[in-house]
């Protein structure tokens, strides 16, 4: 007798946490599983139940990631193609319905992508359908608003796509919550060029996540958690959550909307729900969420739900789980716990935790009644492998640390010995080069002013940047303006072994800048010092004013005006 092949399924973005959930729990079910994934070494890759790894394109590459995914059906016929994350959504988003690789993902219509994708479109659709939405204002891409929030302080700015081209790349951007009209405005100046902001009232609160699984118009599985944990503390993804009582009301709201898009496939509707338990609805998330891995252990098992739907299996809707169970990420979850031990507990924008139930929360694994996400005693590979990367990650940033201060004493040290008042050059310096990241901010600023100060010096920048061509924020030229440097027609540059060979003296602008020359140029390193020396009264290391404010990007200018000064004046 024949034996039936597994079923092979192609799981997109493998390397998230969501992928990492599917293909556990589609691998305890005999699956044949295909993964996707980013970047080498990720998480998933070490499951005992990964058949085979794939590279994918990147998230742009639209075109690309469909060839990539039709060669790979051809080769494997996939009953089933799960995406993960919001970029390889869009990937299968730009096929047509009819597509047979498409038809495997189980999506619903492009208009209900469309609007799950669009908060601002969300918005207007659940207003119309009555449900509860924090007030909100669209403020249109290209546009330049006043300096207030219309509903005051403090709001949430959120780019109406949670995907965004910017300078080629497909970038991700997240909600803030804005105190001021300072960071208001660079955060808009940073945006509105890309995107439209929508312009939301803050609503207190914590977050509750509502799962659905639609097939042929009938939902046939549901699931409720509460985030415990949130990062970053004004909210935002969950580290830890917990599966909570099935909220009726909340399962009818959602329902409402998402019958209102016709849906099909997963989706989670997020809400934010106050003390006194007033709701406001805050997106849909229209494909697997991040704490799949508890909808999972509370006995909800989405991923083999969608396994039957493209197999034709009779299912049985699921409405019941395991209540109060909790699951942890546990490597986001230690970043979570030192924020909460840094917070200031009278903030009442921050979702704190006291550090007694913070403590205690971390013994609640030896209840039975807590999972870490990703870790299985049959799949013990995948939790060795994060524990590594845990235990390397705590010891790496005070490592770290240690380096960073014991190179900047090395240069500090080099530049008083080359420098000082009793120093002496070790060779003429005919050739200056000022070195940042981006080459858009601090170094084309210094580099024209210098120009100025020092004509009969040649002067140059440029940045580590891989990208070249790139204009300076608008909030930069203006703050460049105010002392008589014109960055208007800047075009950034990446930095050169020739750039680094031909300069007498490499002048950066942080300790990260001399990490990278150290990396990249240890030749170098004799001729390369930190601006900010070049003036005692300022700060040793000029921060980058990419995204501060103007009245912050100004003082950024201005300690740089006095240290290019000082640099005149050794020179001299």
């Amino acid at each position: 007798m024949m034996s039936i092949p597994p079923s092979a399924v192609l799981v997109l973005d493998a390397d998230s946490r969501a992928g990492l959930a599917t293909v556990q729990s589609l691998g305890r079910r005999g699956a044949a599983l295909h993964v996707g994934v980013r970047a080498a070494g990720s998480l998933t890759a070490h499951s005992r139940w990964v058949t085979q790894v794939h590279q994918q394109p990147a998230g742009e590459a639209v075109a690309e990631a469909h060839s990539w995914m039709r060669d790979l059906h051809a080769k494997h016929c996939f009953s089933l193609i799960v995406p993960t994350t919001e970029a390889s959504l869009l990937w299968l988003r730009a096929l047509s319905p009819q597509d047979p690789l498409r038809r495997l993902a189980l999506l619903p219509s492009d208009e209900a992508i469309d609007i799950a994708l669009s908060k601002e479109r969300t918005r207007a659709l659940a207003e119309r359908i009555g449900l509860p939405v924090p007030g909100s204002e669209l403020l249109a891409r290209g546009t330049l608003p006043g300096d207030h929030a219309a509903s005051g302080f403090p709001c949430v700015l959120k780019p109406a796509a949670s995907k965004v081209q910017v300078d080629g790349r497909l970038v991700t951007l997240a909600p803030v919550v804005v105190r001021d009209a300072s960071m208001r405005t660079a955060l808009l100046k940073k945006w509105l060029p890309h995107v439209d902001v929508q312009e939301q009232q803050w609503v207190p609160g914590r977050g509750v996540g509502v799962e659905l699984v639609y097939a042929d118009g009938k939902v046939v599985a549901e699931f409720v958690h509460e985030r415990q944990h949130e990062l970053p503390l004004t909210g935002g993804g969950s580290t830890l959550r917990r599966a909570a009582k099935a909220d009726q009301r909340l399962l009818e709201l959602s329902k409402r909307l998402l019958d209102a898009l016709e849906w099909q496939g997963v989706a989670m509707v997020e809400w934010r729900r106050a003390d006194d338990g007033t709701v406001h609805l805050m997106e849909i998330n229209p494909r697997l969420w991040g704490s799949l891995p508890l909808t999972i252990a509370a006995g909800v098992d989405v991923p083999a739900i969608l396994h039957d739907m493209a197999l034709g299996r009779p299912m049985q809707a699921v409405t019941r789980w395991k209540e109060r169970v909790s699951a942890r990420n546990i490597g986001e979850d230690l970043h979570w716990t030192l924020s909460n031990l840094r917070a200031d507990r009278s903030d009442p924008l921050l979702l704190t935790q006291s550090l007694t139930a913070m403590f205690t929360g971390w013994l609640r694994v030896f209840s039975g009644r807590e999972i870490y996400d990703g870790w299985h005693l049959r799949d013990p590979a995948v939790a060795i492998a994060e524990l590594k990367h845990v235990v390397h990650g705590l010891f790496a940033r005070p490592a770290g640390m240690l380096r960073r201060r014991s190179l900047r004493r090395r240069v500090v040290k080099a530049h008083a010995e080359r420098f000082g008042a009793h120093g002496e050059h070790a060779r003429p310096i005919g050739n200056l080069l000022f070195l940042c990241y981006g080459n858009i901010c601090r170094s084309p600023f210094a580099e024209r002013l210098a120009q100025q100060n020092m004509p009969g010096l040649g002067i140059t920048s440029a940045g580590f940047h891989p990208r070249s061509g790139r204009a300076s924020p608008e909030h930069v030229v203006r703050a460049a303006r105010v002392h008589a440097v014109d960055l208007a027609d800047w075009s950034s540059r990446e930095v050169t072994g020739r750039m680094v060979a031909d300069a007498d003296c490499i002048v950066v602008m942080d300790v990260s800048h001399l990490e990278k020359m150290q990396a990249n140029f240890p030749e170098a390193m004799d001729r390369t010092t930190l601006l900010g020396l070049f003036e005692r009264s300022g700060p040793v290391e000029l921060m980058d004013p990419y995204t501060l404010s103007p009245e912050k990007t100004g003082v950024v200018m201005r300690d740089m005006t006095r240290a290019i000064a000082g640099l005149e004046k050794t020179l001299r």
